[in-house]
């Protein structure tokens, strides 16, 4: 089975559209107060980002180690 590259940016960019759903749904539900969107936000965007810079570190090494053989 042929494995294809991951594109850190389109991950990226759905892991932010699903956090931003998320949370309105959440919102929606009633599980969420408005007054908790300044803390849950911010948390949502650092996650997906340290998701981002994992992946993008995960490639970097699958790379160099492809490249060292």
């Amino acid at each position: 089975m042929h494995l294809h590259d991951t594109d850190v940016t389109s991950l990226v960019f759905g892991l932010v559209f699903l956090g931003i759903t998320l949370v309105w749904a959440l919102v929606e539900v009633g599980v969420l107060t408005l007054s908790l969107l300044p803390v849950v936000v911010p948390a949502v965007l650092v996650v997906v980002g340290a998701l981002g810079v994992a992946a993008a570190v995960r490639r970097a090494r699958r790379d160099a180690a492809e490249e060292a053989f």
